[in-house]
């Protein structure tokens, strides 16, 4: 791919992954910007392993400006409250 996308979201729970294009990698997005700032460590993945990894096939999608992030968010958080019982994983 020539020209990376800046940002791509994570469906299952809404999370931005940032460009950082020094490094050509992404970062995840924690939505404070002296936090997000390139000088502090991060873990940072390449655009393959988000969007090609066969394990996480359709997990990701470029970010088109048309995602409710905030239901995303809201679902994957009421879905985990619901799974916690107080006693460990339930699985």
């Amino acid at each position: 791919m020539k020209e990376l996308p800046k940002k791509i979201i994570r469906l299952d729970d809404g999370m931005e992954f940032i460009l950082n294009e020094e490094a050509g990698k992404y970062r995840i997005h924690l939505g404070i910007p002296h936090l997000d700032d390139s000088k502090h460590l991060h873990n940072e993945y390449e655009y393959e392993r988000l969007m090609e990894d066969p394990a996480c096939k359709g997990c990701f999608k470029i970010s088109d400006g048309t995602e409710d992030l905030a239901a995303m968010k809201k679902t994957w958080l009421d879905k985990m409250k619901n799974k916690n019982d107080g006693h460990g994983d339930i699985d």
